[in-house]
């Protein structure tokens, strides 16, 4: 794995203190999240080392005929068992009464129900909540370190959804890059996956006329956007790091739950549910 990519994580977690304090309706959420990250941060330096079964050669040509790079469905999770297990026991000791039954649930669960259940969730895209957290937060360290080891051109993609595992965006963000100056990318809500998209584009639907689209910023926040689509009712937040340069855009959308009761009042779908269901 890049420095960049295992900094990038490790980074994310120092970033929590500080958006307890700028968020304290989310300190409960975020100290739960405190302890996904530091799980996730062992298992990538754990795997950074570690020789992957992926055909990347074969999974690059997936991306260059339109097709996710992963067969989530195909792959062989056993070797990774006894992270899920960790992340299980984690969950029935940090999470909420909920989370905590949930993960209780599971622990109970025959290897093989369990197994059946991931591979429904990663093939269909569908779960309860609960269990919809946990099984992210248990392949989503394993997924963001195949993911750095295969290749792709992020301007070229311009999909709504991942080119490596196919999940859908759950937040959106705003930088100066390489490739330009404003430029917009979707991360994915499984494997962290980012890509470039048009910035004025629905990422449900592809509307792409203004008078169609919206925008809602809070003053207390006013780095993040919700991007509102008239035609579909789905929505979007976009975290523009070029106002705040140390933002991690999958945390700062867990922590601004508030918006997503905003959006949800008014009747709007957010596009995919973060890591917490929001």
């Amino acid at each position: 794995m890049n420095i960049f990519k295992q900094k990038e994580r490790e980074f994310a977690l120092k970033r929590i203190p500080t958006l307890k304090e700028r968020f304290p309706e989310a300190k409960q959420i975020l100290e739960f999240l405190e302890c996904i990250l530091e799980y996730h941060n062992r298992v990538i330096e754990d795997l950074s080392d570690r020789d992957i079964s992926i055909d990347l050669s074969s999974a690059e040509a997936r991306i260059e005929k339109g097709k996710p790079a992963l067969k989530l469905k195909d792959m062989d999770l056993r070797p990774y068992l006894p992270y899920l297990r960790e992340i299980l026991t984690k969950a029935s000791d940090c999470g909420t009464e909920n989370i905590r039954e949930g993960a209780r649930f599971l622990l109970d669960q025959p290897e093989e129900e369990v197994l059946s259940l991931i591979g429904y969730f990663l093939e269909n895209q569908m779960a309860d909540d609960v269990s919809r957290m946990i099984f992210t937060a248990w392949i989503q360290p394993i997924l963001y370190s195949i993911a750095d080891r295969i290749s792709f051109n992020r301007d070229q993609w311009l999909k709504n959804f991942c080119p490596v595992c196919g999940f859908k965006p759950s937040v959106s963000f705003i930088m100066d890059s390489e490739e330009g100056e404003g430029v917009r990318f979707l991360r994915c809500s499984l494997c962290l996956t980012d890509w470039i998209y048009v910035r004025t584009k629905c990422v449900n639907c592809g509307n792409v006329e203004d008078d169609k689209m919206d925008y809602f910023v809070e003053k207390s926040m006013e780095y993040i956007q919700v991007q509102v689509c008239q035609k579909c009712k789905h929505y979007i937040k976009i975290v523009d790091l070029r106002k705040d340069g140390l933002a991690v855009p999958d945390l700062e959308d867990v922590a601004s739950v508030a918006l997503d009761l905003w959006a949800e009042e008014r009747d709007y779908t957010k596009i995919e549910k973060n890591l917490f269901g929001f």
